[in-house]
């Protein structure tokens, strides 16, 4: 594994050493006998080469640009120029600068009214926001520029605006979301050849997995990531791969590889004076050192990367150094100086938050910029206006809350001690509540369908037992009309009693998960069910696996969860339309289809419709308890459920369930 790191790093060293001696006459040689746009133009290319290895020559000739840009009073060539200047910052770890330079870049966008650099705009000030902390407000900037790229066509960096959502995803810990980005992300730029971002959405879905502790999966792109920076000579990208090697050898016991994947990296970050990624080594290194017992060693490499995450303001970092510097403590026995670095990890954590908030309040007026440039785009204007009535509201309800948020602060750090117990007990009290919400529908379908299949019952047999008695008289009698009769009344006892035989399968009781269930049956009995409902609205399309399919689970439980996707099925659909049910089997899980084509869900409901008490139906007319049950129901099964929705074209749920619990 190792011969990994020793090509990457001869490959570093080898180009590190060309590139330095011929970079600057190169430089200058591609300017030379340029003028006007065409000499910006030339500068613009050169600082996006040269931003991640040789910063100072990019600011150099980012600046260079900007001067020549102004000379000319090109608005869009200086609004790229300051853009550019920011992305210098970004890769220094300037972000509060950067976000400067950004903000001016926006402006004359938006004051253009050119869709590119409003996109561009959004992108990065979205990234920026990641990186202080104000998730929310990264999340926000980052789809917009999504939206604009997708309504005009564009597939130059989308790679990068993927990635940026898949970045804020994984800090909130939803990785298989951010997965997603980062795969999207990772094809879009395959597709247009743009190598660097191939590399990087490599690295970001090797993280994703080492996150979640799948060290085989992790491992598997950081060794294609390491590959790909050698191939692609890319220092910066190739260093992050061989981190990841480095951290899942150290979380895997590997400690015979470990160090030198970590120094490996480490050289090839000094090599380009990559501040951010040599701080990001010194942490690993030290934890890597605390690991083996070597306190001394673990505070001195702990020590530099917090000099250097202190240098350029990098505040994840420097919250995971204090905290590192608490447990080293601990290790150690020495109390006070344990809870002195605890105390300062919570102080900045606090102090991140309060930044946060403040940053929102300062971030209204030029929201309202924004959305007034928006405006002006014509094809907009009508989502604008509701937009900037938003921001009022938003703004009306900042100004009242703030105090209250900032009380709330001084009490959390007085307090914060009892609020680790509440917030234990409010997670047990969610869970209680789930399981309460489920057993109450469950007991209350129960009592329905046990007593219908009582009252029923009793008068089926009456006529059941009276047609057999009419049947027996009339043996020996060719009435063929008469018999035909006899024939329908029969056929009609038998749909009733088997209209009773499914609903006694809602009414049963308790919490075995090791009752046999036939899926095919569940099914069936829900589709029977809802007849009366569906007959001459809906056609039902089955595509069952001829395949035997029992699995362990409780059969009632599972009965209420799909009656609740296939009753959702039908409400979506507005007028005649078509359910599609799909079973197949594969090794040792199955999967069912549910597939409507009605009106859809909005992607921003997307989200929410797991959450208690979500609905969109008027007051009255829903809970927003289904599908909340409904997936409590499948994790309890061990499965999970996918939903992907297009408005105008259906929604599809993918339930998963494994064979074997």
């Amino acid at each position: 594994m190792r011969l990994l790191g020793i090509i990457f790093y001869v490959g570093v060293s080898i180009c590190t050493a060309i590139e330095a001696i011929g970079q600057t006459d190169s430089l200058a040689q591609r300017i030379q006998g340029k003028e006007g746009l065409d000499k910006i133009n030339v500068l613009h290319t050169i600082v996006t080469d040269v931003w991640l290895n040789y910063p100072a020559d990019a600011m150099k000739y980012g600046q260079e640009a900007l001067t020549l840009s102004r000379e000319l009073e090109d608005s869009a060539m200086i609004s790229k120029s300051l853009r550019l200047i920011a992305g210098v910052h970004y890769y220094k770890g300037d972000y509060d600068k950067s976000l400067e330079y950004n903000q001016k870049a926006f402006s004359i966008g938006a004051a253009l009214k050119d869709s590119t650099l409003i996109n561009n705009g959004y992108n990065n000030i979205g990234l920026l926001y990641y990186n202080l902390g104000s998730y929310q407000t990264a999340l926000e900037y980052l789809l917009r520029s999504k939206t604009i790229k997708d309504k005009i066509g564009e597939t130059y960096a989308l790679s990068t605006t993927l990635n940026n959502i898949g970045l804020v995803f994984e800090r909130v810990k939803d990785y298989q979301q951010a997965r997603k980005y980062f795969t999207q992300a990772y094809d879009v730029a395959n597709a247009i050849s743009d190598r660097d971002n191939e590399l990087y959405s490599t690295n970001n879905i090797g993280i994703t997995y080492l996150r979640e502790g799948n060290l085989d999966e992790a491992i598997k792109y950081f060794r294609k990531g390491a590959n790909m920076g050698t191939e692609f000579q890319n220092i910066n990208w190739g260093a992050v791969s061989l981190r990841g090697i480095g951290e899942v050898y150290m979380l895997s016991g590997r400690k015979d590889s470990v160090l030198y994947y970590l120094e490996s990296s480490l050289n090839a970050s000094r090599s380009i004076d990559d501040k951010k990624g040599m701080a990001e080594g010194y942490f690993l290194l030290a934890k890597n050192a605390l690991s083996e017992k070597n306190f001394s060693e673990s505070l001195k490499l702990l020590g530099m990367s917090n000099s250097l995450a202190l240098q350029i303001q990098i505040r994840q970092q420097q919250l995971d150094n204090l905290k590192l510097y608490s447990e080293i403590y601990a290790r150690i026995g020495d109390n006070k100086m344990e809870n002195e670095y605890l105390d300062k990890y919570i102080h900045l954590r606090d102090s991140l938050f309060q930044d946060a908030v403040t940053r929102n309040l300062n971030l209204i007026p030029v929201k309202i910029q924004e959305e007034e440039g928006r405006f002006r785009l014509s094809s907009q204007q009508a989502e604008i206006r509701n937009q900037l009535l938003t921001n009022q509201l938003f703004t009306l309800i900042i100004t009242i809350t703030i105090p209250l948020l900032i009380i709330m602060v001084i009490l959390y750090k007085r307090y914060r001690r009892k609020a680790i117990e509440l917030q234990r007990n409010n997670e047990e009290l969610k869970h209680t509540q789930s399981l309460l919400i489920t057993s109450e529908k469950m007991a209350s379908l129960g009592v329905l369908a046990a007593g219908v299949g009582h009252e029923i019952n009793n008068p089926l047999n009456f006529i059941k037992n009276g047609v057999e008695a009419i049947s027996k008289k009339m043996e020996n009698n060719k009435d063929d009309e008469m018999n035909s009769y006899l024939k329908i009344v029969n056929e009609g006892v038998s749909r009733a009693t088997n209209i009773v035989k499914s609903l006694s399968h809602f009414s049963r009781k308790g919490h075995n998960m090791e009752e046999v269930c036939n899926l095919q049956e569940i099914i069936e009995n829900c589709l029977l069910i809802l007849h009366n409902k569906i007959r001459n609205k809906v056609n039902i399309v089955t595509n069952f696996t001829k395949l035997k399919v029992n699995l362990k689970g409780n059969e009632g439980r599972l009965h209420q969860a799909m009656m609740n996707i296939l009753a959702n099925a039908e409400q979506a659909i507005n007028g005649k339309g078509t359910i599609e049910i799909t079973t197949l089997k594969r090794k040792d899980h199955i999967e069912i289809w549910i597939e409507d084509d009605g009106e859809g869900i909005p992607e921003d409901n997307l989200m929410k419709i797991s959450d208690p008490f979500f609905t969109t139906k008027a007051p009255g007319d829903g809970t927003g308890l289904g599908l909340f049950i409904t997936f409590s129901i499948i994790e309890e099964h061990n499965g999970n459920i996918e939903v992907t929705s297009n408005m105008g074209e259906g929604t599809k749920f993918t339930i998963t369930l494994p064979l074997k619990r």
